[in-house]
């Protein structure tokens, strides 16, 4: 099967990711932490949100490592999880953005992406997509191993 053509492929290593599993009632909450974040200059690389089959929030963010120290403890003192939810915390993690155009254009670019990771044992913690670009989250040990399993799906141009 032909590969896919890409603009371009990033990797960004040294992240980190916070998943908070939160009572869907309870979401008003969300525009007091992103301002905190703005306001302490710390920047977030992916915010993924989405629901639990019970209509719970499960937000994802992801940031660089060295500000987990802070949003841990912002987090922790801003929400009281004992009462609306629960944080889970992966410490080392890389972010893999592709950047199309043609990631729309064709059917079943997703399924072959997903495909490869998955031959190749590479753990998927988070995943977003659009018609021009997606992006993904990996343990940190796996990136190199999941570069190589997106090169097996994508032309990637040199550089």
């Amino acid at each position: 099967m032909a590969k896919i053509q890409l603009h371009n492929i990033l990797c960004a290593g040294e992240q980190a990711l916070i998943t908070l599993r939160l009572d869907g009632h309870r979401a008003g909450f969300l525009p007091s932490i992103f301002y905190a974040f703005r306001e302490e200059g710390i920047p977030l690389s992916f915010i993924l949100l989405s629901l639990d089959q019970k209509g719970g929030l499960i937000l994802n963010l992801i940031l660089r490592s060295e500000d987990l120290g802070w949003a841990r403890a912002a987090l922790r003192e801003g929400l009281d999880l004992s009462s609306i939810g629960m944080m889970e915390i992966r410490e080392q993690a890389a972010l893999i953005t592709l950047y199309g155009p043609h990631l729309g254009e064709k059917p079943g670019v997703a399924a072959r992406m997903t495909s490869s990771l998955a031959k190749d044992e590479v753990e998927v913690l988070a995943l977003s997509a659009s018609i021009n670009s997606c992006l993904i989250l990996v343990p940190g040990e796996s990136s190199s191993r999941a570069l190589q399993s997106l090169r097996r799906v994508f032309e990637i141009p040199p550089g």
